[in-house]
């Protein structure tokens, strides 16, 4: 019989795993822990929980939760107990190079999740996902484009809940669906700081499955957004040409918020990063 979420939620607690604000993997920026790490270490990190069936909370911070957190305490708490927090973006990567971070690489929303779709491959059973999230032409479309691309994958459940406050019960019901659906990989479309409560709030529902909050990731698997070149990506300028391409949507946010955000972190990364390279030399010396 399938269990409903009341029952998931008494059941088996949460896999034995480090906050990311206690981690050594991560490093604090501004107050939020970023891995210091790679593609390859996330995903390596997380199809390793998949396949141990270990939970996971993973946050994809861009600059623009930075911004958010700065004002909003409780989604600080959020990322402090996330299980792993990627720097999604060039400037978060810089600001952890700047601070002293030595491995801290850029790793996208739509990276990771690719990464984990195309590891199913190396699991013993089919990789079970779910949509919670998103706009449902945009959400059936990446739906369409994983069953496409990835054949191992399978999508058991998909949800797009209206863009408004959603009822107790209408929650209750989207939660039991997921619930008895018992996918492996949750990938949460709400945007912050509204995917980040959702997951702290419902993860403990699925308590071995890896919850991401994925923001817009779905766009570009549904061919709604473009990415970069190659080469623009490696010289962390993709914001440049997502700007470009929504300039009326994007500019106050990227000009008036993070801009300010990035400015006002860098010196505080940077008299970081000198306290770190001194300490190191220091203890070089004896």
């Amino acid at each position: 019989m399938a269990r409903t979420f009341e029952q998931a939620s008494s059941a088996v607690a949460p896999g034995e795993r480090l906050r990311a604000d206690e981690s050594p993997d991560h490093r604090r920026i501004a107050g939020v822990p970023i891995f210091d790490g790679t593609l390859t270490g996330a995903r390596a990190l997380l199809v390793a929980s998949i396949r141990d069936g270990v939970g996971a909370r993973v946050a994809t911070a861009n600059l623009d939760f930075f911004a958010l957190a700065g004002q909003d305490r409780h989604l600080r708490s959020l990322l402090l107990a996330s299980h792993l927090v990627v720097a999604d973006g060039a400037p978060i990567a810089w600001l952890a190079r700047l601070s002293g971070a030595r491995s801290t690489g850029r790793v996208s929303g739509v990276d990771l999740v690719d990464a984990l779709l195309r590891a199913s491959t190396e699991l013993p059973m089919p990789l079970r996902v779910a949509i919670y999230g998103s706009e449902p032409e945009i959400a059936a479309a990446a739906r369409e484009t994983f069953a496409r691309r990835f054949p191992r994958v399978q999508i058991v459940s998909q949800h797009t809940p209206p863009f408004r406050a959603l009822t107790a019960d209408e929650v209750r019901h989207d939660l039991d669906e997921l619930v008895a659906a018992d996918p492996q990989l949750v990938l949460v479309a709400l945007g912050c700081p509204k995917q980040e409560r959702f997951i702290a709030d419902h993860s403990a529902a699925l308590p071995r499955a890896v919850w991401i909050g994925v923001g817009g990731t779905l766009d570009f698997f549904a061919g709604r957004r473009r990415r970069a070149p190659r080469l623009i990506q490696q010289a962390g300028l993709e914001w440049a040409v997502r700007l470009a391409q929504e300039p009326r949507r994007l500019w106050r946010r990227y000009l008036l918020r993070d801009l300010p955000t990035f400015l006002a972190i860098a010196p505080g990364c940077l008299s970081s990063g000198v306290q770190d390279r001194l300490a190191r030399w220091r203890r070089r010396r004896g």
